[in-house]
């Protein structure tokens, strides 16, 4: 029998400014829509995502935001902003002729669902975000803090450099990335990449990873576009994305939040703060981390089929 989460069509939306944006579609084409925003920046969405939803009911929109995933021109930063990304979702909700979608998002897929849904709350019909990413100044910087930052930097950083903040090691990461020697943005995407997976409990996958050499280029690819956004946080920041979620619970939108109790990469204060912002969401406190597999995982696909509504 055909796997019903591999067993899906993909195509290519061009923008207008010839970005190429990788979209997966799952489920049947007159299901209920649900657009899935994967997190990063610059990560792209799996095949296996479309297991949260019930494929018999949902039709499940997966696209790779600009440079991520299999969207191209891989890794650009031209033109790649959130405005632009708002931009790219409307014009494939009209693509695909959708009046009214669910959307998903978690951690940055969280902040860019917020910050969608605040702008085009017609488009809109339920949110569930996931151990959302709030843009601000502790959430971006905390990842470069003197000991989380140093043993970033430790390898790549110019010899003699010194680094007095966590800004200025976010800073030299950027630079790194961006304009660094092949070595160098080697280097600093995988050390990058060994944080990364010590944040999310991966402690044994870390040290036991090898790459190969696409795999290597993939990760530069996907952290420069990660440092390109939390260096600028997203021109969004804290502030814009609680007004953006106040703006949403005025216009009564059904939201769900969902977080891990010992998520160590998006703190549950942010759960709480959004809570604050829209009094009407539902907020569902989970035992897991900032992953979404286990019980997190069966909340998510739970609070989905649970977000029923009229198209």
């Amino acid at each position: 029998m055909p796997d019903p989460i591999m067993d899906s069509t993909v195509f290519h939306l061009r923008t207008p400014d010839a970005q190429r944006l990788h979209v997966r579609l799952s489920g049947p084409p007159q299901g209920e829509p649900w657009l899935v925003l994967h997190g990063g920046p610059g990560s792209g969405c799996a095949a296996s995502m479309a297991a949260w939803f019930d494929l018999q009911r949902h039709r499940v929109v997966m696209p790779d935001q600009r440079g991520a995933g299999r969207s191209t021109p891989v890794g650009g930063l031209r033109r790649n902003n959130v405005g632009a990304l708002l931009a790219d979702l409307e014009q494939l909700r009209t693509a695909l002729g959708v009046a009214r979608w669910g959307v998903v998002g978690g951690s940055w897929g969280a902040a860019l669902a917020l910050a969608y849904a605040a702008r085009y709350p017609h488009a809109v019909a339920a949110l569930v975000l996931r151990g959302a990413f709030l843009t601000g100044r502790d959430d971006v910087l905390g990842l470069f803090a003197p000991r989380a930052g140093a043993g970033l930097l430790r390898r790549v950083a110019p010899a003699g450099e010194r680094l007095p903040d966590a800004r200025a090691r976010l800073l030299t990461v950027s630079r790194l990335l961006q304009s660094g020697t092949a070595v160098q943005k080697r280097d600093t995407a995988a050390a990058w990449r060994r944080l990364e997976l010590e944040r999310l409990g991966l402690r044994d996958v870390a040290q036991g990873i090898r790459q190969s050499a696409r795999e290597r280029l993939a990760a530069v690819r996907k952290y420069r576009i990660q440092a390109h956004y939390l260096r600028n946080r997203a021109r969004l920041g804290k502030p814009a994305l609680l007004r953006a979620a106040r703006d949403i619970a005025a216009h009564g939108l059904p939201v769900t939040l969902l977080h891990g109790r010992a998520d160590a990469v998006c703190r549950p204060a942010n759960a709480l703060r959004l809570r604050q912002a829209m009094p009407v969401a539902r907020l569902t406190w989970v035992d897991g981390g900032h992953l979404p597999d286990g019980a997190l995982r069966d909340a998510l696909a739970g609070a989905i089929r649970a977000s029923a509504w009229r198209r």
